[in-house]
C-alpha cells in the first residue's frame, strides 16, 4: 500500500454552460533547481479520452498523454518550471494538435524498443519456447546492445502481455505481465504473477522500472549485467560501513569475498533506504573502467516488503558477472535500469525520485499565503542526516522546545519531506525501521514541527498527518493487551518516556490530540513496572534483557508508584511471554521471566530463556551487558543451544512464541517453541560478531526447540521444572546452559569454576540447586563469566550436554536451595510432597497430557492437547521486518498472517 500523506486531489471546475467545461490548475517547482522536460502530472484528472481535450500551458497548447493509475486518469506533460516558480494549466474541449514523440516506442520483431538520446531498452513482446526474461537488453552510451535477463521458477508460465501504456508522446512505457500455473501469497490464496512496467522520459539517463508480484520463496528473475559485456570490476554506493572493522570494499572486483555477514556470492544489496549495514547500499554498476550497466534503488514509499525485494547483486568466481537477482516472492520493487554511472549521485536522486516534480505536487501541500518560497531537503542516502541516532535527536529535542513559534515555508518542506514514506519508509510497507526506536527518534522532528505550521490554512491536514505517524509509532511499538514492547526492556522504555512522553506534551498542547491518553500509550507504561524484578522487598529494577543499558546502580524503578506490585499474579504478556510471580513486593519474592513471544526488537540470542529470583534477588540471569561486550551468543543465556562439531558454538535464531499457557493456585505452566532453519556459527565469548551470519549449517527440514516451564508455588520454596525437547533433521549436539550469579571469585577476577555436582544435583555458589532428571547421562562443563558493562556482573555458567541426537530432552529443576529433597520419577520428578510428570513428544497430538502437577498425591493442575495452540495470538501489534544486524532468520509464515494486516484506521 502507498503510504500518501500529503494528497491532493482537486475537483473538476464546471461551467455554466451545458457541455462547455473548462479544468484549470497550477504546479510549482519550490526547489531551487531549474527542471528541464520534467515529466509530471496535472492535479486534475483526464475528463475523457486522450484526443477529445487540449492541454494547454500559460495559454499556449502542449502535448500531453493520458494513464490510468490506481483506477484514475492522469494526464501527463512535460513541461520547464524555473527555480521556485509556477505554471497555470488549463484543460479545454478540443481537438489537439500531433505532436513528434518525446521518446521513441517501436515495435521491432518480438521485441519493444524504448529510446532517447541517452539510453535505449530492450523488452520482450512475445513469450517463445522459454518464459522471456523482463528486460532483453540496454545500449551503452557507444549504441552496443548489452545485458539479457532469465526466470527462476518452477512454475508454468500460462499467459505473458506485452501492453504499451505510454506511446511515447511525453513517455514511453510498457507493461509486461506473467501469469504463472500456481499460487503465491502467504495463505497460497493469490494466482501467482509478476508484472514488471518499463517507463522512459526525455533526457532520463535511466529507465524506470516498477514491480508487482506473488509468486513463491524461491522464486527470481535476473538481469546479467555483463552479458555481452566485459566488465570485470564493480562500483556501489552504500550506506555506511556497519559495525564490521573490515568491510569489504565498495569499489572491487566481480569476485566472491568472504565475510561473516555476506553470502560469498553477494556484491551488495540494494534497498531504497538507508541502514547501519555496509552490505546493502542504494546503487551498483558493473564496469570496464569505460561503461557501466547496473542499477539504483529510490523512492521507498513505492516498495513492499523490502526485505524480500532487495535487488541482490551476484557475482561469480571467474570475475566476469554481475548479475541483478529480483525476486519475485511478494510486494513492489521501484528501481532505474543504467547504462552508465553518471546517475549515481546524490542529485540525480533528488531530481527524479525525492524531490521529484511530479510527486511533490501530487503529494505535497506547496503553498503558504504570505510566505516566500523558501526550499528545505535532506540526503536521504546520507546516514550523517538520515541517521535517527544522530544529530537527529538534538534536532527533536529543538523542535519540542520550539514548538510555541511559528514557522516559515522551509518549515513546512521539512514536515513533509520528513513524514512522507520516501524518507524513512512505512511500517505500512513492511519498512523494518532498524530499530523501532529509530522510527521515534526520526519521526518526533517532523511531528514536533507540525506544530510551528497552526496558522497555515490548511493545518488540519498537517495535524491529522502527524497524529497518524504518531499512531504508526504506537501501534508498530507495543503490544496489545498487556502493553509488552517490541523492543527489549531499556529501549522501550527509553522510546516511551525519552522520547514519546514529552512529543505527546506537545501535541497535546497544539496539535490536538494526546497520546498519554490511547490505550496502548498507558499499557506500555504499565508494561514497564509489570516486567520489572525484585531486588529486596521495596525496589524494583528493570529486567535486563537484550540491549537494556543498565548503568552502574540505575535502572531501579523506585520513583515508580510500586502499590500495583503486591497484587501482581502470573501473567501471560503476547509479544513477551510470561512473567511468574509468588509474594510479590516483599522479602519472600519469587519470580521468573520467561521469553516466549516474538518481539525480538534490540534483543539477543533469548528465544525461550529465563531469568530466576528467589526471595527478591536474582539468582539465575539474562546477562545485563550491552554492546561492550553484547551476549548475543544463545548458550550465553539460560536456554538450550545446539551445535556441531564444525560449529562448537552456535546459534538457531528464530522467532518464539507462546503455545500453552494455564495459571493454577500451586502451579503455573507456560508452553513455548521456535523454529529455524539453520545454525551459525558464533563466538564462544562475548563480544558476538556484529551481524555475523555464516558458515552456516542448512537443515532439510527446520530445528524445532520446545520449552515447558511449571512454576510451583506454596511448598516449602517456590521452584521450577523445566522440560526442554528438541527435533531436526539429522544428529546434533544439545545443551543446557545455566548462569547463575556469584559474589566468589578468583585471583583473576574470574567467577570461580567450583560448581559442586552431586550425581544429578549442581549447587552454585548463591545456593541455587539444579537438578536434571532427564537424560540420565550428561557431560557437565563449566563457563564462567564476568564483564563490568553497566555494573560488575559475574555467573558461574553450567552446560550440560547429550551429543549426537536427533532428538532429545531435558527435565530438570532450578530449586532455590532448602530442605526438599528432589529425585526422578518415571516421567518427570518428585519435589518433597510434588510430583511433577510430562507426556507426549514436540509434535501436539489431541488427546496427550503433557503435564500432570500432583501434591500430596493429588493432582492439581495439567497442560492436554487442547490447551495447545501454534497459532496462539502473539498480540495485537504491527508486523517488525528486522534487518542490519539481526540474524534471526526469514519472518515465519505464523508470525506474517497474525501481525501483517493493517488496521482500519490505517488503510484509510
Amino acid at each position: 500500500m502507498m503510504y500518501r500523506m500529503f494528497l491532493l486531489t482537486l475537483a473538476l471546475l464546471t461551467l455554466g454552460v451545458a457541455g462547455a467545461w473548462a479544468q484549470t490548475s497550477t504546479l510549482v517547482n519550490p526547489t531551487p533547481r531549474d527542471s528541464k522536460d520534467e515529466v509530471i502530472r496535472l492535479k486534475t484528472l483526464a475528463p475523457g479520452a486522450a484526443g477529445t481535450f487540449i492541454v494547454k500551458e500559460e495559454g499556449t497548447e502542449i502535448p500531453y498523454q493520458v494513464e490510468a493509475i490506481d483506477g484514475k486518469n492522469y494526464i501527463w506533460i512535460s513541461s520547464n518550471l524555473a527555480p521556485m516558480s509556477t505554471k497555470n494549466y488549463e484543460v479545454v474541449a478540443g481537438t489537439p494538435k500531433t505532436y513528434a514523440p518525446k521518446v521513441t516506442l517501436k515495435k521491432d520483431g518480438d521485441c519493444y524498443i524504448l529510446s532517447n538520446a541517452n539510453i535505449s531498452v530492450t523488452l520482450p513482446a512475445v513469450a517463445g519456447a522459454e518464459i522471456p526474461g523482463p528486460i532483453s537488453g540496454v545500449t551503452l552510451p557507444g549504441g552496443k546492445m548489452v545485458g539479457g535477463s532469465f526466470w527462476k521458477t518452477d512454475m508454468k508460465l500460462k499467459k505473458f502481455t506485452a501492453t504499451v501504456i505510454g506511446d511515447g508522446t511525453v513517455l514511453a512505457k510498457v507493461r509486461l505481465r506473467y501469469d504463472f500455473d500456481g499460487m503465491g501469497g502467504f495463505a497460497a490464496d493469490i494466482p501467482a504473477f509478476a508484472e514488471v512496467d518499463v517507463a522512459l522520459g526525455s533526457g532520463w539517463n535511466h529507465a524506470q522500472i516498477f514491480e508487482r508480484h506473488e509468486m513463491t520463496r524461491f522464486d527470481y528473475w535476473e538481469f546479467n549485467a555483463t552479458q555481452n559485456f566485459a566488465a570485470t570490476q564493480g562500483i556501489s554506493q552504500r550506506f555506511s560501513g556497519g559495525f564490521n572493522p573490515n568491510p569489504p570494499p565498495a569499489n572491487r572486483e566481480l569476485k566472491p569475498v568472504v565475510n561473516v555477514s555476506m553470502r560469498n556470492d553477494l556484491y551488495i544489496n540494494l534497498i531504497p533506504r538507508w541502514n547501519q549495514h555496509f552490505k546493502e547500499g542504494w546503487a551498483f554498476g558493473a564496469t570496464d573502467a569505460k561503461d557501466t550497466v547496473g542499477a539504483m534503488v529510490v523512492s521507498a514509499s513505492k516498495w513492499i516488503w523490502p526485505e524480500n525485494n532487495l535487488i541482490e547483486c551476484i557475482v561469480k568466481e571467474s570475475g566476469d558477472y554481475a548479475g541483478l537477482r529480483c525476486s519475485t516472492w511478494k510486494g513492489q520493487r521501484y528501481w532505474f535500469l543504467l547504462n552508465s554511472s553518471a546517475p549515481m549521485n546524490n542529485g540525480y536522486v533528488q531530481q527524479y525520485a525525492y524531490t521529484n516534480l511530479d510527486k511533490m505536487n501530487q503529494e505535497f501541500i506547496l503553498d503558504w499565503p504570505g510566505k516566500p518560497m523558501k526550499f528545505w531537503t535532506m540526503n536521504n542516502y546520507d546516514g550523517g542526516q538520515i541517521n535517527p541516532t544522530g544529530g537527529l535527536r538534538g534536532a527533536g529535542r529543538n523542535a519540542i522546545k520550539d514548538a510555541g513559534n511559528t514557522g516559515d515555508y522551509s518549515t513546512m518542506m521539512r514536515v513533509q519531506l520528513m513524514m512522507q514514506s520516501d524518507s524513512y519508509g512505512s511500517y505500512w510497507n513492511y519498512f523494518s525501521p532498524e530499530n523501532p526506536n529509530f522510527f521515534t527518534d526520526f519521526n518526533k522532528v517532523p511531528i514536533a514541527l507540525t506544530a510551528q505550521l497552526r496558522t497555515h490554512p490548511q493545518f488540519e491536514t498537517f495535524r491529522k498527518a502527524a497524529e497518524m505517524r504518531f499512531r504508526e509509532d504506537l501501534y508498530n511499538s507495543i503490544t496489545m493487551p498487556g502493553g509488552a514492547g517490541q523492543e527489549c526492556p531499556g529501549y522501550n522504555e527509553y522510546a516511551l518516556n525519552g522520547n514519546l512522553l514529552p512529543l505527546s506534551e506537545v501535541c497535546a498542547q497544539y496539535l490536538g490530540f494526546d497520546p498519554r491518553t490511547w490505550d496502548n500509550f498507558k499499557a506500555g507504561q504499565n508494561y514497564i513496572l509489570r516486567i520489572t524484578q525484585p531486588n529486596g522487598a521495596d525496589k524494583r529494577q528493570m529486567l535486563f534483557m537484550g540491549d537494556t543499558h543498565p548503568g552502574e546502580g540505575a535502572k531501579l524503578i523506585s520513583e515508580m508508584d510500586l502499590k500495583p506490585v503486591k497484587n501482581f499474579q502470573t501473567v501471560e504478556l503476547p509479544g513477551f511471554g510470561a512473567i511468574f510471580n509468588n509474594n510479590p513486593g516483599t522479602e519472600k519474592e519469587t519470580y521468573l521471566s520467561f521469553k516466549a513471544g516474538p518481539n525480538r526488537g534490540h534483543y539477543h540470542g533469548d528465544q525461550l530463556s529465563f531469568q530466576f529470583n528467589a526471595d527478591a534477588h536474582a539468582l539465575a540471569v539474562d546477562h545485563h551487558c550491552s554492546y561492550n561486550p553484547r551476549a548475543g551468543q544463545e548458550h550465553m543465556h539460560n536456554r538450550v543451544t545446539f551445535w556441531t562439531d564444525d560449529l562448537p558454538y552456535a546459534n538457531m535464531d528464530g522467532y518464539e512464541r507462546l503455545i500453552g499457557f494455564k495459571t493454577n493456585a500451586i502451579a503455573d505452566i507456560a508452553m513455548g517453541q521456535v523454529e529455524s532453519e539453520r545454525l551459525r556459527l558464533v563466538n564462544q565469548f562475548p563480544p558476538e560478531a556484529w551481524d555475523a551470519r555464516y558458515p552456516q549449517l542448512a537443515f532439510d527440514k527446520p530445528l524445532a526447540y520446545r520449552r515447558t516451564v511449571v512454576f510451583v508455588k506454596g511448598g516449602v520454596k517456590d521452584y521450577v521444572v523445566f522440560r526442554d525437547q528438541y527435533q531436526a533433521d539429522r544428529p546434533l549436539n544439545a545443551t543446557f546452559a545455566l548462569h547463575a550469579v556469584t559474589d566468589t571469585v578468583e585471583a583473576n577476577g574470574m567467577p570461580t569454576n567450583q560448581i559442586k555436582q552431586d550425581g544429578a544435583k549442581l549447587t552454585f555458589d548463591n545456593g541455587l540447586e539444579l537438578y536434571c532428571a532427564a537424560p540420565a547421562k550428561f557431560e557437565m562443563s563449566n563457563m564462567p563469566w564476568t564483564h563490568s558493562n553497566g555494573g560488575r556482573e559475574s555467573t558461574q555458567g553450567a552446560r550440560l550436554t547429550i551429543k549426537n541426537a536427533a532428538n532429545g530432552e531435558f527435565i530438570t529443576v532450578l530449586y532455590p536451595g532448602g530442605t526438599d529433597t528432589i529425585s526422578t520419577i518415571p516421567g518427570g520428578v518428585k519435589v518433597g510432597n510434588d510430583e511433577i510428570t510430562f507426556g507426549g513428544g514436540i509434535d501436539n497430538v489431541a488427546g496427550t497430557t503433557y503435564v500432570t502437577v500432583k501434591r500430596d498425591g493429588k493432582e492439581v493442575t495439567s497442560l492436554v492437547g487442547k490447551d495447545i495452540d501454534m497459532d496462539r495470538s502473539q498480540g495485537q501489534i504491527g508486523l517488525f521486518i528486522p534487518d542490519a544486524g539481526y540474524v534471526f532468520g526469514e519472518i515465519p509464515d505464523w508470525l506474517a498472517r497474525q501481525r501483517a494486516t493493517l488496521p482500519d484506521w490505517a488503510k484509510r
